[in-house]
């Protein structure tokens, strides 16, 4: 993929547009994780060092895009953190006609998915951001696969779009799945199923085991007619679950930690016992280290998505376990995801792990095969300046 770098570019006195992803984890108003602004201070600190001025753009959370800040979702926490890191101001705006006059050397704009016409990459809002900047710098991988205002529709306003170097490490490290050496696990978590089931039928294809866990898992279960009480499921997709059941190399635990409610204490269960009164919260540790030969065996490891309600103590011991294992395996091991990474983060294993990336959705569509949009919009910008003679 023909794509240009920042380092392509004379950055003096520029107005450079920033898109990163500063979607961090918040507990009561405090950043939990900082791992994507941390990955993101690399390409911030050489813009600063080459004399352009940043514009920042991000998002945080899903608010409402109502136009009018929405206090837990602002990104004031993130402003406050880069200005420690950095050891300079930051002016945090919510008014995109306050960019276009200010002078500042650093501007943050307010959580971008405040702003009408984000989500629906409405050009209007897309040529406005286009119009504040010299350079756009696409530094966001883990929202590579959307089709936003700020993302994609912004390439198609500027004179000049480039990738930051998150992006480019991202997709040096990412290139090796097509070579990835054998036997390969996948470990797949999380909520939904519904939008991973191309990704989850493609990796089958890949992945010698594919252990599945979270409401994946419940799915899975429920689809074969396993009673789930009141776990977290998606029956609408049943019929495709089930087929997925029936493929050799996927995994379902046998035994799981259900509870009443998420304030209940845990109980382990086979899964042919539950109860309609059960509500499945986590994947039993026992499960999971009744396949440590796999992990054992296993040259490549893939991880994305939590086993369980893991932000909860009492429900993280699957998560736990998984974690362990990926941590003693002798394998190359990729995490993605915020989820995931938090997870490996309070297990305590990001420092066992070879490559962990900012990307959830994009990371997994990247796996898959599948164009994302955002870098797309970017080759075609590419290809036009060296079309031009630029």
């Amino acid at each position: 993929m023909h794509l240009k770098d920042l380092t392509d570019y004379q950055l003096s006195g520029k107005r450079v547009m920033l898109r990163a992803d500063m979607n961090v984890p918040l507990r009561h108003g405090i950043i939990a994780n900082t791992e994507r602004i941390d990955r993101s201070l690399p390409t911030i600190k050489h813009i600063l060092s080459e004399g352009g001025k940043i514009i920042l753009l991000s998002h945080l959370g899903r608010p409402q895009e109502t136009g009018k800040v929405q206090a837990e979702f602002s990104l004031k926490p993130v402003a406050d953190y880069l200005e420690e890191k950095l050891n300079m101001p930051i002016l945090l705006v919510e008014d995109l006609e306050v960019v276009k006059k200010s002078n500042e050397q650093f501007i943050m704009v307010e959580n971008i998915r405040f702003y009408k016409g984000e989500k629906g990459n409405d050009s209007n809002l897309a040529e406005k951001l286009g119009s504040l900047c010299d350079i756009f710098v696409m530094d966001a991988f883990a929202t590579s696969h959307r089709e936003h205002a700020s993302t994609t529709g912004v390439v198609s306003f500027v004179d000049h779009a480039c990738v930051g170097f998150l992006i480019r490490e991202e997709l040096e490290a990412l290139e090796f799945i097509d070579k990835a050496k054998k036997p390969i696990l996948v470990i797949l978590g999380g909520a939904k199923i519904s939008t991973k089931l191309s990704l989850i039928n493609a990796l089958t294809e890949k992945a010698d085991y594919l252990l599945l866990g979270g409401g994946i898992a419940n799915t899975c279960l429920g689809s074969v007619g396993v009673e789930v009480g009141s776990s977290l499921i998606e029956s609408s997709v049943f019929t495709e679950a089930k087929q997925l059941v029936e493929k050799d190399n996927v995994l379902l635990p046998d035994k799981v930690l259900v509870a009443l409610n998420k304030e209940s204490d845990p109980t382990e269960v086979n899964v042919h016992t539950l109860t309609k009164e059960d509500c499945i919260f986590d994947v039993s540790p026992e499960y999971i280290n009744s396949l440590e030969h796999l992990f054992t065996k296993a040259e490549t490891i893939i991880w994305n998505g939590p086993m369980g309600l893991f932000e909860e103590d009492r429900f993280f011991s699957g998560t736990q376990a998984v974690a362990n294992l990926i941590a003693g395996s002798k394998a190359y091991s990729v995490i993605g995801g915020g989820d995931t990474i938090s997870a490996a983060a309070k297990a305590g294993v990001l420092d066992s792990i070879n490559y962990i990336s900012t990307a959830g959705g994009a990371f997994l569509k990247y796996l898959e095969g599948k164009p994302l949009p955002a870098l797309l919009a970017l080759q075609e910008k590419a290809l036009e300046s060296s079309g031009d003679g630029t």
